[in-house]
């Protein structure tokens, strides 16, 4: 011990059989962070040395699934199986591997069989594709599993086998379905659980589209028509989500005659939780009946429930009221239906979700009225208006515009422009909801209105031009100056849009500057419609522009090339040459390579629309020096420009005018 403390002859043995154990150690250690069982077949995270050679992707998926003892990795490996079944079966349908699919359905851990269950739709989907005939052993069997996961004691699992028992049941023939799956749902519907009940019930509504209207007539209706009087309120619940799926089987009549008596009973159910199910599907099923009946249905069974003793199931047919209406469109709806849909916007701060509603269906309710009823639904919009939520009043600034197209301009201008105006002066969050469609507005109101609107608009300025978010709304409104610009006389673009236009190009958020440079040649030109170019408020314009060719930044001195490109596009050839050529070519000795390549861009597509501008000195000294840069993309440009150009002006000098024909001072490059 003592020569092993002072370093003696043992050191070098001692020290490797140190290393040695802890390298076993380390071993075990390892192991035990990832196995919770003693078992010398355990599989490591990262151990695949026993994978067999030439072992296919799904053997190695099936291989992990059943042998692995890392729970993270195995349920990786089960919630891959449906997709490695869908990449690797090609025509094989006997392949399938339905006996580990099986075994997985019976797993200890629940997180594997809600896995399985949530693939049982990619799993029939894959045996579909394989199999050409229905009924094969693969989908029977996979009905078995799905029968067996609806059976599970945990609700996630049996929640997924639910949504996806369609998906397999459509692998069965007609004859097949009414043999083994109706069979075993009847006596779903007839055990002694709720649990089961209550699923047996959700996939009866669920099936009636997978098994069509006869079997739904004969079968699944009358098992569904009995679980309606359950004992259970939550069976009873069920039934009505479920009936209302079979509206989208049954014909209008059958609806009518089957299902209504029973729809009408469950929205008289003593439970409060049945009856408000019903309201949230009463819009299914006034769309279900014939037409001539939708109205009285929608009178029976909603007011009703409109007018329940209970708050909850007040609110669940309240909120319905917007479809209700909208599917009423067809007919006369009925002045108390209206009253029912603008108490909504009288609600109590308590409920201001019922606000929340009526504001997000007010569009269609007044798309279904006409304006000829907008003076019954104006006072909730008013109300809504000025509601102490700002949700709802975001919710409402939002469809501002389709509100004014419905109404029209007198009733937009006299209702809708005081509310905007209100709006534009509110929170961030209710600002940007009204500038993001206002060009949609300004298409509906008359020139005077527009005015006034812009005047206002001119003034507009964020509190504080750092504040997060208020660079979202000077995007919002950057977007809509253009489609607001061609709505407006030259003048009043000049006047009032121009401001704004220049004061965005320099903007402090990128952005904004970029949209505005993008839009900046289209809203010169309209501006220009009925001034003259050399007129002072254009020219006072196009002096702020040229500054840009002389900024600091170099975004902005690439801002001005671009804006050149766009008025290159727009205006008369003596435009360009006087005003702008001057100083974009001095561009060309640029210290920015990302400038220079702008310039490039810019000599090339204006040399594409006229290529005359080939003969003008600055030009083609600008060319020249482009031609000796030291980047490699602006050289390459440059060498093609001048070919082209030349070549182009060949075939096409009959069809331009000489830029030599321009009075055209050299800028001395």
């Amino acid at each position: 011990m003592s020569e092993a403390l002072d370093g003696g002859p043992d050191r070098g043995a001692s020290s490797t059989s140190d290393r040695l154990a802890a390298s076993s150690l380390d071993t075990v250690l390892e192991l035990e962070r990832f196995v919770d069982v003693d078992d010398d077949r355990a599989v490591l995270a990262d151990d695949y040395s026993n994978d067999v050679p030439g072992s296919s992707e799904l053997d190695l998926t099936s291989k992990y699934c059943r042998d692995c003892h890392v729970a993270s990795q195995r349920l990786y490996h089960v919630a891959a199986l449906s997709r490695v079944c869908e990449r690797t079966l090609e025509d094989d349908v006997g392949a399938f591997p339905i006996d580990l699919v099986a075994e997985l359905a019976e797993d200890d851990d629940d997180d594997v069989r809600r896995s399985v269950a949530e693939q049982l739709d990619r799993f029939a989907a894959c045996v579909g594709r394989l199999s050409e005939k229905l009924d094969h052993v693969c989908a029977i069997k996979l009905l078995g599993v799905t029968f067996m996961l609806i059976e599970d004691d945990r609700e996630e699992v049996v929640s997924a086998a639910e949504q996806t028992c369609g998906a397999v049941a459509s692998l069965l023939s007609p004859e097949k379905q009414r043999s083994l799956l109706l069979p075993t749902l009847k006596s779903f519907a007839e055990g002694d659980e709720e649990e089961i009940r209550m699923s047996a019930a959700k996939m009866l509504g669920r099936l009636a589209a997978v098994v069509g209207v006869e079997m739904t007539k004969s079968d699944l209706l009358p098992s569904l028509l009995n679980l309606a009087g359950d004992k259970e309120y939550r069976v009873r619940e069920a039934v009505t989500s479920a009936l209302s799926d079979t509206f989208e089987v049954l014909d209008a009549i059958d609806t009518l005659e089957l299902t209504l008596p029973t729809f009408a009973r469950l929205s008289r159910d003593s439970v409060w939780a049945v009856r408000a199910t019903c309201a949230k599907h009463v819009v299914q099923l006034v769309r279900a009946v014939p037409t001539d009946r939708m109205l009285d249905v929608a009178s029976e069974t909603f007011e009703p429930l409109a007018n329940d003793v209970s708050f909850k199931v007040r609110t669940a047919a309240l909120e319905q009221l917007g479809q209700l209406i909208f599917a009423l469109s067809s007919v006369e709806v009925p002045t108390i239906f209206v009253d029912y849909f603008t108490s909504m916007a009288e609600s109590s701060t308590s409920s201001s979700a019922l606000q929340e509603t009526c504001a997000y269906n007010l569009p269609g309710v007044v798309l279904s009225l006409t304006s000829a009823r907008w003076k019954e639904l104006c006072p909730a919009f008013r109300l809504l208006a000025v509601s102490l939520n700002w949700r709802v009043r975001r919710t409402l600034g939002c469809s501002l515009h389709e509100i004014a197209t419905i109404i029209g301009r007198d009733n937009t201008e006299r209702d809708l422009l005081p509310v905007l105006e209100s709006f534009l002066e509110d929170t961030d969050e209710v600002k940007i909801g009204v500038i993001e469609h206002l060009s949609e507005i300004f298409a509906v109101i008359g020139s005077a209105s527009r005015l006034s609107l812009i005047r206002l608009l001119s003034t507009f300025e964020p509190e504080d031009a750092e504040k997060i978010g208020n660079w979202r709304i000077r995007f919002a409104l950057a977007k809509q100056i253009l489609p607001v610009a061609e709505l407006l006389s030259g003048a009043a673009t000049a006047e009032f849009i121009m401001p704004i236009l220049l004061a965005y190009l320099d903007d402090t958020a990128a952005v904004v500057r970029e949209k505005t440079v993008e839009i900046a040649g289209r809203v010169l030109f309209n501006a220009a419609r009925e001034l003259s170019w050399y007129s002072e408020t254009i020219m006072n314009a196009m002096s702020s522009i040229k500054r840009l060719a002389t900024s600091h930044r170099w975004s902005d001195r690439r801002a001005y090339i671009n804006i050149c490109l766009a008025l290159a596009r727009e205006v008369e050839q003596r435009i360009v040459v006087d005003e702008l050529l001057p100083l974009l070519v001095m561009l060309a000795e640029d210290s920015v390579t990302a400038v220079r390549v702008a310039l490039s861009h810019f000599l090339t597509e204006v040399l594409r629309l006229d290529p005359t501008y080939i003969s003008l000195p600055d030009i083609s000294a600008a060319i020249n020096i482009l031609k000796v840069d030291n980047d490699s993309v602006v050289v390459a440009a440059a060498q093609s420009i001048k070919a082209e150009a030349e070549a182009k002006a060949k075939d096409d000098d009959a069809a331009f005018t000489s830029a030599r024909d321009v009075r055209f001072s050299p800028t001395g490059l």
